[in-house]
């Protein structure tokens, strides 16, 4: 007689029969194994060769997913049909694939003329939940597909495809955005392979693709002792600062970034690619130059001049953290700044780090000789000193760094006049809190001297006759961080408001801004701006939340 243990072993083996039958894939193709293993490696093959995200092993991403042969421009390969027709026909293929269900809902939706690119990265694709995150992983986005086409055909191909489906689109160029404004749910455009960078020294010029990176930039440039006007940080995209004015150690002798533009390659909302300049599109090439991130069309490529600069001076100031120095130290360095010649940039630091508060004064002088202009202003003050000569490329090493966390978000103010004791006050008491508390945090608040050819260019960059710039940036490494450093910075914020303008640099992108960012961006420019855009743009095929609108909001 059977015993209810046997009973219970008899009816869960029939269960797990009955699970596995309902699991079985019986969507198999027809074709034999060595044939399908065959076609197989063969695509693998391909893309690999054609993939925008080369040096990596990857499957393909087409293996498995949904669509007939595609005739997408320059495809590189030819897809069997046994590799896709299935995932359409077949209704339960969410149930069948459930560790992925969103990543073949996704793909299901995407026009058939955009499917089977070999410089596309789908959702089913290895690689696409590297691909969809931006430098700050705060922002969870699943895009139905991330475009790098290689070539001004392919671009235009994209462009064309995404307007007559009607489908929203975002172009990223450097991925350095502080806010999803490069990021889509819908599709990405990526120029990461726009990547050439050709210098002419007897020209003085040179030619950088839109996919270019600050590090890569720097680097090719100063092996020949050369150097156009950017930011230091290497992984931030040469577009986004450009478009957006630019402001870094050379800025005070050159300008920003975009002063330096002699012409930019724009793929333009009808889908030509024209070249504006001061001659050509002049109305244009003054609205890109500081307000042309994601407004006017898809940046391709820049002209820049370019200085030589055999040699520079970096001076390093370093004091132990006290509130009575930090009050000292701000009074000197903006009293010093106004006396500075136009080939010295400085910066002044607080930094909150590995639960340790400090203070430094950064300072760059271009040019041979020794620099010793400091001394007046800070010797008293008995700070520790680090002086390193050498060519401009050493300099700009010592001024660079990379965010160190993962998760991130900035704030940025302009002032027209020194800094009171009260917003200081409030920069030390926001530091110390996080000391106090010994929090698993990054903070720093940066004060940028502006002034000297700041001052002096015909561009949309606002606002030029600033004081300084203030930004205060929050890094944390796990997302149960965010909600505190979110609190922290806005609550800050709010204390700095009396004492400083209205404006912030449009560069660092600040969502918390709302629907005054026009103005709080672009001061008196905004409505120039508008008409610009609806010269160009008239049906505002480019835009994101905080881009140029075609009517006044």
């Amino acid at each position: 007689m059977r015993t209810k243990k046997d009973r219970l072993k008899k009816y869960l083996i029939i269960l797990i029969a009955l699970i596995t039958c309902s699991f079985k894939p019986n969507w198999r193709p027809t074709c034999s194994k060595e044939v399908r293993e065959t076609n197989t490696i063969q695509a693998e093959r391909q893309v690999r060769a054609d993939s925008p995200w080369r040096g990596e092993k990857r499957r393909s991403p087409f293996v498995g997913a949904s669509c007939l042969e595609r005739k997408g421009p320059q495809s590189g390969f030819k897809e069997q049909s046994w590799q896709h027709e299935v995932l359409l026909q077949e209704p339960n293929i969410l149930l069948q694939f459930f560790p992925d269900q969103n990543a073949y809902r996704l793909f299901r939706q995407i026009p058939s003329d955009l499917l089977g690119l070999s410089y596309a990265i789908y959702p089913i694709s290895h690689g696409y939940d590297t691909a969809r995150f931006n430098d700050n992983k705060r922002f969870n986005i699943f895009p139905y597909a991330i475009f790098a086409p290689r070539t001004e055909h392919e671009i235009i191909y994209v462009l064309s495809k995404l307007k007559k489906h009607h489908l929203p689109f975002s172009i990223r160029s450097g991925g350095h955005c502080f806010e999803p404004g490069s990021l889509s749910s819908g599709y990405v455009i990526d120029l990461r392979n726009f990547n050439t960078i050709r210098p002419d020294v007897q020209k003085k010029e040179v030619y950088i693709g839109a996919g270019c990176k600050l590090g890569s930039v720097i680097t090719a440039l100063g092996k020949r002792n050369y150097a156009i006007p950017t930011g230091t940080c290497p992984s931030v995209g040469i577009t986004g600062l450009a478009l957006g004015g630019g402001l870094g150690p050379l800025s005070r002798l050159f300008g920003p970034t975009c002063d330096s533009i002699k012409s930019i390659t724009l793929l333009t909302a009808e889908g030509k690619i024209i070249e504006v300049t001061k001659k050509h599109h002049s109305d244009l090439f003054w609205a890109l130059r500081g307000a042309g991130n994601g407004s006017y069309g898809i940046v391709l490529g820049f002209t820049f001049k370019m200085y030589y600069i055999p040699a520079a001076t970096t001076v390093t100031l370093t004091w132990n953290w006290d509130p009575a120095t930090v009050q000292a130290v701000f009074q000197a360095w903006q009293a010093w700044v106004q006396t500075l010649k136009p080939t010295v940039t400085t910066q002044l630091n607080l930094i909150y780090n590995n639960k340790t508060l400090s203070i430094t004064v950064g300072i760059l002088n271009a040019g041979k000789g020794s620099f010793s202009g400091w001394q007046t202003a800070f010797s008293s003050l008995q700070p520790q000193v680090q002086i390193i000569q050498g060519p401009y490329l050493k300099s700009a090493a010592l001024f660079a760094a990379n965010p160190p966390n993962p998760f991130y978000k900035a704030k940025s103010e302009f002032i027209f006049q020194p800094l009171s004791q009260e917003p200081i006050q409030s920069a030390i008491s926001f530091l110390e809190e996080f000391a106090l508390n010994q929090e698993d945090y990054v903070a720093v608040c940066q004060l940028y001297a502006m002034g000297g050819a700041i001052r002096k260019g015909n561009n949309a960059f606002f606002p030029k006759k600033a004081f300084g710039w203030w930004h205060q940036t929050v890094f944390w490494d796990r997302q149960s961080q965010q909600e505190l450093a979110l609190e922290k910075l806005r609550k800050f914020k709010r204390e700095i408001a009396p004492f400083v303008s209205p404006y912030s640099y449009v560069n660092y992108v600040d969502y918390d801004i709302g629907k005054k960012y026009l103005r709080v961006y672009y001061g008196n420019e905004v409505h120039r701006l508008i008409r610009i855009k609806r010269k160009y743009d008239p049906h505002n095929l480019f835009h994101w939340k905080q881009s140029i609108p075609v009517h006044c909001k």
